[in-house]
């Protein structure tokens, strides 16, 4: 039967416009113990608190601890302490946690039967923040009592502390990153314990992966931190060119960061690419944005070109990581006999269902007889290079079911191939 408009779970609509990512059950019961600790730490303090909880076998200690606290504690299912205060049943598996005090406020929502994945859910959670008393109100709507006079004696802070609830939403993700961690390593120890020489020289590999991404990690926080505060602070020019390239240049910033938190992931654990649907056209004008400013720095010319508004399958951080390699390898080499250095990528479809993108240098080409090397782990033509990034970039591209290929005969410079599937 379909419930009228004023009958709508609304809060379960929360929990589909939360903006993290679907989390696990034991980050949940983690945030529900962490959102209950200043009220519990101030047991003197006057609050209240509203819960609609269904497992609660992890959470028995915070909950007993409520009895002995000055909160009035309201319960909005059957199987916590004190009346089911659930008006109509229109919640569903939709669950929730509501803290008020005079000087601290806190909301969870979240509801497992929105994620395919059994124990996950997005997560509305807000701290200190004038948000909670529209919770607050949707609550009373379906309540026995009136709950809406808790917002007039206790206010939330009168600003929203959006900075808190960002960090707070930061912390989810990096929470929820290593009970995936935990889970993927698992999975490959169960592969590997067959082998106890194996197992040794993953576990080193592992670990010295792990420790170097912790490293970078540090970094990548500090720049997304920075970038932030720039990103702020721009909210407050006026519109101008200044302003348009500093948000430019975050966006790539940005860009760049969550491409190598995927790399570092990666490093954790054995991933297969995630290959999906990805717009042509988006992906290269990203390609400009990134690479753009390496080409002026070099005072080099680069362009551009596609005339396709195409789909293709792949990976697209993956795909991105090898194109701004093969670009940065042509800036190097482009430019000879005194000319001005020129690379180009251009996006071609022959009709078949591969489509193809070339990126060209102007440079001096590469010698016969390095041709069938280029491609072998270690080679390299650079005094600095470490001879891998050709070796994964045609790797990487071929685990896409496509594929990356010099061009044979070019005689300008020195051309590659990518080959993609295309929807």
């Amino acid at each position: 039967m379909t419930l009228p408009n004023y009958k709508k779970n609304f809060l379960k609509d929360l929990v589909y416009l939360a903006q993290t990512k679907p989390v696990h059950k034991t980050i949940i019961k983690g945030l529900f113990r962490f959102a209950l600790e200043p009220l519990l730490e101030a047991q003197n303090q006057k609050a209240i608190v509203l819960i609609r909880m269904f497992d609660t076998s992890e959470s028995e200690g915070v909950l007993k601890r409520l009895e002995f606290n000055q909160a009035e504690v309201y319960s909005f299912c059957d199987n916590l302490k004190g009346e089911n205060l659930e008006r109509e049943k229109i919640w569903g598996d939709t669950e929730f946690l509501v803290v008020l005090s005079p000087r601290y406020s806190a909301v969870m929502v979240w509801d497992y039967s929105t994620e395919d994945v059994k124990d996950t859910s997005c997560l509305y959670y807000l701290l200190n923040s004038r948000d909670v008393n529209n919770v607050i109100r949707t609550i009373s709507a379906n309540s026995l009592i009136d709950l809406n006079r808790y917002i007039i004696e206790f206010t939330p802070e009168r600003r929203a502390n959006e900075l808190l609830n960002k960090a707070v939403h930061k912390f989810i993700d990096y929470a929820n990153s290593f009970v995936v961690d935990a889970s993927a390593s698992k999975a490959e120890n169960n592969l590997l314990e067959a082998n106890e020489e194996l197992l040794q020289k993953y576990e080193y590999i592992s670990n010295k992966a792990k420790l170097i991404s912790h490293e970078i990690k540090n970094h990548l926080s500090v720049i997304d931190l920075y970038s932030r505060i720039i990103e702020k602070r721009c909210e407050k020019l006026g519109e101008n060119d200044a302003k348009t390239s500093i948000c430019n240049g975050i966006k790539c910033i940005k860009k760049s960061k969550d491409m190598i938190s995927q790399m570092l992931s990666e490093l954790k654990t054995i991933q297969v690419p995630n290959v999906l649907p990805v717009s042509l056209k988006d992906m290269l004008t990203t390609l400009g944005d990134l690479v753009a400013p390496c080409a002026a720095e070099k005072g080099k010319k680069l362009v551009i070109k596609n005339e396709l508004d195409a789909q293709i399958l792949a990976d697209e951080g993956k795909t991105l990581n090898v194109l701004m390699n093969l670009v940065y390898n042509a800036l190097d080499f482009a430019g000879k006999d005194n000319q001005p250095g020129f690379v180009e990528v251009e996006a071609v479809s022959d009709g078949t269902n591969m489509l193809k993108i070339f990126v060209k240098d102007n440079g001096t080409g590469i010698p016969d007889d390095l041709k069938d090397k280029i491609f072998e782990k270690g080679f390299t033509m650079k005094e600095t290079g470490n001879g891998l990034g050709l070796y994964i970039s045609k790797t990487t591209m071929q685990e896409q079911y496509g594929d990356l290929k010099l061009v044979d005969g070019y005689k300008d410079g020195a051309a590659f191939e990518i080959e993609v599937p295309m929807l």
